[in-house]
């Protein structure tokens, strides 16, 4: 007897961190996972979810794509994971009874510290609210459990993609699920640094693209378009920037098959022309995260892909890739537009076209249970035009309260609200 309660206090720990909401200390796990494109908004709303003391630990790995919270919730011990991978795993993780391995995901372990920078009190400035911020974690510091959320940027019937070859997504059937259209994420066109439109004479850079149509984007991500110069635009070299290269080849950089990002790119901008599915080196470079793209957006000066719209902090200055990419506005929209009052109106509006609505999936089975009462909370928070005031992805994404324009799809169309929408004029 002895011998085994030696064990209990490690077995408790164990289960605590696979998920297990232990009586001793009533901790309530939420495990989330899916879309990359949510990844910075999904981690944004745990602190509002935390009590204000002690105060909440918030845990990152080196790439960004796993990030666990621990606070007080109302008193008790709660912990909010999120592993950002692909919009499908958001729903396939579901499909899978919580039993079985196969809804498992992997989950950054704060308990490990390989590679952590920290703690460093961080204010939010919007509120006030504080909070321990620990980075860097190593990306290997990763611990295997059920998923209870999913996050997911379409509906199931939106993934039919392919790319690269022998990479593929059929249309998945999330009916069987609860699930809830959260808030609007809008999407952007990045171009690199070194993509420029030219003067009037032709002959000379004249600073960055101002816009592609809808079809010219057709055109670049089907490659019948291979070369910025079929567009009437050019490239540079930090070398010779006042100088047009003579040839300015185009780099894809866009997501694998079962990336969200990438199945409203393919139901909102290609309509007519299926998206290249096959890499090439130098020419075509598929990402498996929004991380990706923008690495692969920050080393070629000459390319253009899609990401999140919230993404352009990282090339705005003080970013970690300042000046190395650019938005693109489509069909002279933009998801962020910094030279209008309200910065997101063209998305309010219905002027912009790549959006699509955050979909929370659970399973109908863990209803009652205490870590689906913990994701209820977050998706009410997730959807208050007032959480969208104060979390930092707020400033690029949409509460539904906010939104003059709706669709029934992710393809849309694009309808209006009821009303006399003047702020649209």
């Amino acid at each position: 007897m002895r011998s085994s309660l030696r064990f209990m206090p490690i077995l408790a720990g164990a289960l605590a961190l696979a998920g297990w909401t232990a009586t001793a200390d009533a901790q309530t796990v939420l495990n989330m996972g899916g879309s990359s494109a949510a990844r910075n908004f999904m981690t944004d709303i745990p602190l509002n979810l935390c009590d204000a003391a002690p105060l909440p630990n918030r845990f990152s790995s080196a790439d960004g794509n796993k990030v666990t919270w621990t606070c007080n919730r109302g008193g008790s011990p709660a912990i909010m994971r999120y592993s950002a991978t692909g919009s499908s795993d958001g729903v396939n993780k579901l499909l899978t009874p919580l039993s079985n391995p196969a809804s498992n995901m992997l989950f950054l372990d704060h308990t490990l510290t390989a590679g952590c920078t920290g703690p460093t009190l961080t204010t939010r400035p919007s509120d006030g609210k504080q909070y321990n911020n620990t980075v860097n974690c190593g990306n290997g510091n990763t611990v295997s459990l059920p998923v209870n959320m999913g996050a997911s940027d379409v509906a199931g019937s939106s993934f039919h993609q392919t790319g690269p070859t022998g990479t593929s997504v059929t249309p998945l059937n999330d009916g069987s699920l609860t699930v809830t259209p959260a808030v609007v994420v809008p999407f952007s066109i990045y171009a690199g640094k070194g993509v420029v439109r030219l003067n009037a004479a032709g002959n000379a850079p004249a600073g960055p693209i101002q816009g592609l149509s809808r079809l010219e984007i057709e055109a670049i991500f089907s490659r019948n378009v291979t070369d910025w110069r079929q567009l009437g635009f050019g490239t540079v070299t930090d070398a010779a920037p006042g100088t047009l290269e003579a040839t300015s080849p185009i780099t894809l950089c866009p997501r694998n098959a079962g990336s969200g990002t990438k199945a409203a790119f393919d139901e909102t901008l290609m309509l007519n022309a299926p998206e290249w599915g096959v890499a090439l080196p130098g020419s075509v470079i598929f990402s498996s995260s929004s991380s990706g793209v923008l690495a692969c957006l920050a080393a070629n000066r000459r390319s253009i892909g899609y990401m999140d719209a919230d993404q352009v902090v990282s090339f705005n200055p003080g970013g970690a890739s300042a000046g190395l990419a650019y938005t693109v506005p489509v069909d002279g929209g933009l998801a962020n537009d910094p030279t209008l009052t309200d910065r997101k109106r063209d998305l309010k509006c219905g002027k912009y076209a790549y959006w699509t609505s955050l979909r929370l999936n659970r399973r109908p089975a863990d209803a009652g249970t205490p870590s689906d009462n913990l994701a209820q909370a977050f998706i009410t928070n997730a959807g208050l035009a007032a959480t969208i005031s104060v979390i930092p992805t707020g400033a690029f994404w949409a509460s539904d309260e906010e939104m003059e324009v709706f669709k029934n799809s992710d393809r849309g169309p694009i309808l209006w609200k009821a009303g006399a929408n003047p702020q649209c004029r």
